[in-house]
């Protein structure tokens, strides 16, 4: 999620492990771990598909469940949520090589 803030293409994070989530101080007393869905807002529809399509380990999907990283686009399916908003589902890749493939979509748009 940080790094996800730190980007230059996304404009939005929210992570209730980041201390820039209204929520992060009850998170952080009720919570753990702060779980593995992270949600930022891309400036368009179509900067947020170029993202989930350049990426290599995210596969899209309108749930959530599996143990692979997945993404949604949320608006496609009418919610009430900005156009480049994407949910991000963490998963089971390993980290580096997950976070290199991010990197390079970020880097695609």
């Amino acid at each position: 999620a940080e790094r996800f803030e730190a980007s230059d293409v996304v404009s939005a994070v929210s992570y209730p492990g980041l201390p820039s989530h209204p929520g992060h101080a009850v998170a952080k007393r009720q919570m753990r771990r702060f779980g593995s869905v992270v949600s930022m807002t891309f400036e368009s529809a179509a900067k947020a598909e170029a993202f989930i399509d350049a990426a290599q380990y995210i596969v899209p999907s309108t749930s959530f469940g599996g143990v692979h990283t997945t993404a949604e686009r949320r608006a496609r399916w009418g919610d009430s949520v900005p156009e480049g908003f994407v949910r991000l589902s963490v998963g089971c890749e390993p980290f580096d090589a997950l976070w290199a493939d991010i990197e390079r979509a970020l880097g695609a748009i």
